[in-house]
């Protein structure tokens, strides 16, 4: 009994290193390609392998075509590839991966095709109402939401997933929406790229609201603040991208935003604004004393831009940055009408509101960390849109915002050099506002 035992033990043991050794001699294997959300470089998208991979041999031997700067992060069998450099990506991306693993055991070849560029989305205005709509690379529109007599805002999803809605039927009464949407950005072949998949639209609100704000980060969580007709009825809620949901009671003066990479909000109060966790840390918030708001954060370095009001009514441009006093770019008489950063926060673009003779224009200014200016643009015979804001999208390196013309019904979609300023495209169809959603 004692030898048949020993001899079953010896066999399993015998079988384990066996099976061992022929994991150890089988070919690495790529597991999963995903988007990573922006937290650095232009774009990128994360790699699982099958084996702990050598780094250098797989850049050496995988491949960008068309070939974009790069470099290669991670170690072990997780690691991700970023896009760098300012050239515009105005086709997908095809990726071949190889390489060998920390044995230099050799990878077969794969090959996916990636496209990081956003989605237009614009507050289209057609019969009946106002329509939120995705403009794909052909140039052809997809409605995304029923026809609501207003849109009063949207905010896509900083992961691609889809788009928060604030709806109005013209009464004073608004209602919270969440369209759900799949992203297509990497596929095995060029011809499942695609625009996004659409799920349904849900509500978020119940009730009438007198109204509602909504926010998001790269992961994808969505905030919810709203307010009813009763006293006491507001509310605040994070829904996480996970699915779970929770409740938050944190006072504040006006609409709360979150932190880029998660984990925070920015909260306004009457005597500035101040930076604070979602989950009580036991430490006191960061505070900014003054009457300053949120112009734009600058997602992969942590920065955000201030506009500052003074009592003698003129305005200031500061750049935040982690652990140090506001930075002051710019300070005028001039309206600061719409603000935005490149993710490092090295570029800042502000559109001013100035007075020539008896006529508003307005200009578009190019700021550099140290409040240099870089270029200046007279937007004329242009002008930006009440209420709209201007975005930058690193991928093509361009400003979207949403112009407008004395004589025009409604905005344009437009898009201008990030470098140079130069006005690269206005769209002919008549919009409310214009935002980018994220490839995902």
């Amino acid at each position: 009994m004692t030898r048949r035992l020993t001899l079953l033990l010896l066999l399993a043991a015998a079988t384990v290193v066996l099976q061992q050794q022929l994991l150890l001699r089988r070919a690495p294997r790529l597991l999963g390609v995903e988007p990573q959300p922006l937290q650095s470089g232009r774009a990128a998208v994360d790699l699982s392998f099958s084996r702990s991979m050598h780094r250098n041999n797989l850049a050496a031997e995988s491949s960008l075509d068309p070939a974009l700067p790069h470099r290669w992060l991670g170690q072990g069998n997780r690691l991700r590839l970023i896009l760098e450099g300012m050239t515009p990506i105005d086709a997908p991306i095809a990726l071949t991966l190889a390489g060998r693993d920390q044995r230099m055991q050799p990878m077969t070849p794969q090959k996916r095709w990636w496209d990081p560029r956003p989605w237009l989305l614009v507050t289209r205005q057609v019969e009946g109402g106002e329509q939120l709509q995705l403009q794909d690379r052909q140039g052809q529109w997809h409605p995304l939401s029923p026809v609501w007599t207003s849109l009063q805002s949207l905010v896509p999803l900083g992961n691609g997933s889809g788009v928060a809605m604030v709806s109005s039927n013209g009464k004073g009464k608004e209602t919270i929406w969440r369209k759900r949407l799949t992203p297509r950005n990497l596929a095995l072949s060029q011809q499942q790229l695609g625009v996004p998949v659409q799920g349904v639209v849900e509500p978020l609100s119940k009730g009438d609201l007198l109204f509602g704000h909504i926010s998001s980060n790269i992961n994808g969580d969505l905030l919810v603040q709203t307010g009813g007709l009763k006293p006491g009825s507001e509310s605040l809620e994070l829904l996480l991208a996970n699915g779970e949901r929770q409740m938050l009671k944190l006072p504040s003066s006006g609409p709360m935003q979150l932190l880029p990479a998660g984990g925070g909000l920015v909260v306004p109060g009457y005597n500035g604004i101040s930076i604070q966790p979602l989950k009580d840390n036991g430490k006191p918030p960061q505070v900014l004393p003054g009457s300053r708001e949120l112009g734009a954060f600058c997602a992969t370095s942590g920065r955000a831009v201030l506009i500052r009001h003074w009592p003698d009514y003129r305005r200031s441009i500061e750049l935040v940055i982690p652990g140090l006093a506001p930075r002051q770019l710019h300070l005028g008489e001039q309206a600061v009408l719409a603000v935005s950063c490149s993710g490092s926060g090295d570029r800042i673009w502000a559109v001013l509101g100035i007075w020539q003779g008896r006529r508003s224009q307005h200009e578009l200014v190019q700021f550099n960390s140290e409040g240099t200016v870089l270029q200046r643009r007279n937007l004329a015979p242009w002008s930006l849109s009440p209420g709209t804001g201007m975005e930058h999208n690193p991928v093509g390196n361009d400003l979207l915002m949403t112009l407008t013309q004395p004589d025009l019904k409604g905005g344009r979609a437009a898009l201008i050099e990030a470098d140079t300023l130069r006005l690269r495209k206005v769209m002919d169809e008549s919009i409310k506002e214009a935002r980018w959603l994220p490839a995902g």
